[in-house]
């Protein structure tokens, strides 16, 4: 993941001939790494919570019907 990120920057900033240095490419890469996680826990987290709130529901239903 992280070689492919770097390739990625490298190559971003090859087009926009840019004179980055190395050590700026693995910080942009980390940091879009890093990013991407927060996104993924996110959408995680909401996949959880509409699970949770989808089997509460489900619950009550039943709940309902056999009492």
């Amino acid at each position: 993941m992280l070689v492919e990120e770097v390739a990625r920057v490298q190559s971003q900033q090859a087009r926009e001939s840019s004179g980055i240095t190395q050590i700026a490419i693995l910080i942009i890469a980390a940091l879009n790494i890093a990013s991407e996680n927060i996104e993924l826990k996110k959408n995680h987290s909401e996949f959880i919570h509409g699970i949770y709130e989808r089997s509460a529901n489900l619950i009550r239903r039943l709940d309902s019907r056999l009492n």
